[in-house]
């Protein structure tokens, strides 16, 4: 190995030497110290090894990033010789915000104007046109050279945010104007829904027949008299609202504490006074009546099918009342009457299965009982529905696991103890509901009943 080649060569610059001591030290038989000799005889200085060895490190660092800086720069005053500067030790970083805008944080070789210039910036830290820069700061860094005197560096700080376009008043102009010329009505195609395949549920609940209320202490008036008018008129109403459909059956739903009272005593079954100046044989013998008159009235229709719930004011006497109806009914093919004492009931009509309950025992469990008791029909059937009386007024539905819970209004009157509680103001009405056997509930009717 001669002497000759570790000597600096006339077309190598102090950076240049040193890059090609390090990286053919092995094969020169040289090590850092020498090295740092050598480098200390061309730039008449006396430093450490440690001074050049980390000068060659920042040198390999850097020098790519700065390749790349100056292909991009169209400033001619920039030579591309510089690329062989060692940069300074410069942690680059970006932060990205929580309203979508992002800092960036570069050193970058630029000339003063490209400072200025937001598309330039931008291209540089990496984003393209779909952003746009809120602010920007730029910081020189000037860096010394013994070869080629000081080299300017920025120190470039942007915040950039998505752009978001806005038509402008031209745009939505010659939009209109555009729609105008070419822009024709649609034509009017009804859809010709099937009137078969229907089932009508026909719901009253919570009538209360034998229920007293007077106008001087609830500022309300109901007794027998009232509540057979309403259910009468719900029903008339209803068959006159439908009559254009055709019905594969009729639910007749009845039994939510059609009764006031629960016996002899005047009391709720659990035993709690009730406001009535009806006794109880008179009351039974008009509930019954009434059904067996509305049951008539329907099965003209279609096919009736009826059912005992069982409720919290009348849970004896709606049974008693239900084997009746059964008794009665009993050689009609056309009507059909369920006088089980199971106190849930569900009908299945095409891919809907529909729960009746009363809903004062179950509670915040109705809903999740469905799919226990009718673990066949749950899989058979699209469409879950709870229809639940009890509360007197329509609660707002909720669905809980693909099971939409009802409660259904009441079109009885407010007594005493409602209003003494607060329970006032809630509309007086009857829903009925219309099913379509493929695509579920159709139709909900509302029967207001509105004060004399």
């Amino acid at each position: 190995m001669t002497d000759t080649i570790l000597k600096r060569r006339i077309d190598e610059n102090e950076n240049a030497y040193l890059v090609r001591l390090y990286e053919n030290k092995n094969a020169y038989g040289i090590d850092k110290y020498k090295i740092g000799d050598l480098m200390n005889i061309v730039t008449s200085n006396s430093f450490d090894e440690s001074k050049w060895r980390k000068d060659y490190a920042q040198f390999v660092k850097w020098k790519p990033y700065y390749i790349n800086q100056i292909s991009d720069n169209e400033d001619e005053d920039l030579k591309v010789d510089e690329a062989d500067e060692i940069l300074p030790d410069y942690k680059e970083d970006i932060e990205i915000m929580n309203d979508g805008s992002q800092k960036s944080n570069k050193l970058l070789k630029m000339s003063n104007e490209q400072g200025k210039d937001t598309s330039h910036l931008l291209k540089a830290h990496g984003y393209d046109d779909s952003w746009e820069v809120v602010n920007a700061k730029s910081s020189i860094w000037n860096q010394h050279n013994k070869n080629d005197g000081t080299l300017t560096l920025y120190s470039s700080k942007i915040t950039v945010k998505p752009k978001v376009y806005e038509f402008t008043q031209e745009e939505i102009r010659e939009f209109f104007t555009d729609l105008s010329k070419t822009y024709k009505s649609p034509v009017h195609k009804p859809i010709r829904y099937k009137l078969n395949g229907k089932m009508l549920e026909l719901n009253i609940a919570d009538l209360h027949v034998g229920k007293l209320c007077w106008s001087g202490d609830t500022g309300d008036t109901y007794d027998e008299v009232k509540a057979e008018e309403s259910f009468f008129y719900i029903i008339n109403d209803v068959i006159n609202r439908t009559k254009q459909y055709e019905f594969e059956k009729i639910l007749f739903v009845w039994s939510n504490d059609f009764f006031h009272f629960d016996g002899l005593s005047k009391t709720t079954t659990g035993g709690t006074p009730q406001d009535t100046n009806s006794q109880y044989s008179k009351m039974y013998k008009l509930g019954v009546r009434m059904l067996v008159q509305a049951i008539d009235m329907v099965s003209k229709i279609a096919p009736v099918e009826t059912f005992y719930i069982a409720s919290n004011h009348d849970k004896i006497t709606s049974y008693h009342a239900t084997e009746y109806l059964y008794a009665w009914y009993r050689n009609n093919e056309n009507i059909s009457v369920d006088a089980t004492p199971i106190s849930r009931k569900y009908v299945e009509f095409g891919n809907s299965l529909i729960q009746f309950s009363h809903g004062h025992s179950e509670k915040k469990r109705l809903g999740s009982t469905m799919q226990v008791d009718m673990r066949e029909a749950w899989g058979r059937t699209l469409y879950h529905e709870v229809h639940a009386g009890h509360i007197h007024s329509e609660k707002m539905t909720t669905e809980n696991n693909g099971v939409i819970i009802r409660h259904i209004s009441s079109p009885t009157g407010t007594d005493n103890w409602h209003f003494e509680s607060g329970y006032v103001g809630a509309v007086k009405k009857a829903q009925s509901f219309l099913w379509d056997k493929e695509y579920g509930l159709e139709l909900i009717i509302n029967t207001p009943i509105l004060s004399k």
